[in-house]
């Protein structure tokens, strides 16, 4: 029985809509065909099947822990993923993965996890049950640009519950080796070509929120007067609100949008707040034309994600 151990995973997540899927492909096969470099090609697409355990209370997600058995080409996997170091605007987490012989957990394996102090005595082993399914296709490039070698997927899928059921509709750039910067980089040669917003909500989130209906703010700060830190805390506000806002398919959050986007600026260095309240009036300008179909014009916008990414690289330069 193997185990794959990775301190930490770090990758970017991108959201965008289904009708930009081609796009993104394409644009991703066209960076392997027009490099000779050995470490860039498309791999096989995947078809996923993954069921996420927890106790009827939640007391693995509530302990910042997904623990899922993946089904792929006849093979089984169990991974644990914990939380890891912060980064703003990424997802950076601790990962361990076994192969299973079947389809069924085997929690002695999580010996080898340093659990959450909430967790350690196993009591919850006895009351898992499945609580959710994503089930996606995966396609997968290997990209080695920037001086960064990183793994693009796209995944297109649903996670479904007793509760309902919510699309998969994203790409994720995971870091392998080189700068992190790296990532941001071509995020942002994407960004250019085809319309994606950053995004901070994983597939567990997406399938306990199918339960409690709740959408995750970052914690809120009290008496500070550091600017990177209340920069920090207003870019996530606004990556939530503006996922809430297609995930609850309600236009009325441009309002509480708009409000963390000029908190933000606030903030920033004058070049990036510019960058912000000149993106904040085309918002308003499409509001004004078409107040209809807001969310699908907002989505095809790719201004919006390339000043995301901007922040969200000055961020994290100014973090490390």
């Amino acid at each position: 029985m193997g185990i794959y151990i990775m301190a930490i995973e770090l990758e970017l997540k991108l959201m965008l809509q289904s009708e930009h899927l081609t796009s993104a492909s394409n644009f991703l096969d066209n960076i392997c065909a027009s490099s000779n470099h050995d470490g860039q090609s498309r791999l096989p697409t995947l078809t996923l099947m993954n069921a996420y355990f927890d106790t009827q209370d939640g007391d693995l997600m509530q302990a910042g822990m997904a623990l899922r058995i993946r089904a792929v080409n006849g093979q089984f996997i169990q991974t644990v993923k914990t939380r890891g170091s912060n980064r703003i605007g990424m997802h950076a987490r601790g990962e361990w993965e076994w192969q299973l012989p079947n389809a069924r957990l085997d929690l002695t394996l999580l010996t080898q996890v340093p659990l959450p102090e909430s967790l350690a005595d196993m009591a919850w082993g006895a009351q898992l049950v499945e609580v959710y399914r994503t089930d996606f296709e995966r396609q997968v490039w290997n990209i080695d640009c920037h001086n960064t070698q990183m793994e693009v997927v796209c995944d297109r899928g649903l996670v479904t519950s007793p509760y309902g059921e919510d699309a998969i509709c994203e790409l994720e750039l995971e870091l392998k080796s080189g700068d992190e910067a790296g990532l941001y980089e071509f995020a942002l040669q994407l960004a250019e070509c085809v319309p994606v917003q950053v995004s901070l909500v994983s597939k567990a989130q997406k399938g306990v929120r199918l339960k409690n209906r709740h959408i995750e703010f970052p914690e809120k700060l009290h008496n500070t007067t550091d600017e990177i830190a209340l920069a920090a805390y207003w870019y996530e506000v606004w990556l939530a609100y503006w996922e809430a806002m297609y995930f609850m398919q309600d236009e009325a959050l441009m309002q509480p949008v708009r409000h963390s986007m000029s908190q933000l600026s606030d903030c920033l260095p004058d070049d990036l707040a510019l960058t912000v309240t000149r993106l904040d009036q085309m918002l308003v300008a499409q509001l004004k034309e078409d107040e209809t179909a807001i969310l699908k014009t907002l989505a095809g916008m790719t201004q919006i994600g390339i000043v995301m990414l901007n922040i969200g690289k000055w961020l994290n330069q100014q973090t490390i």
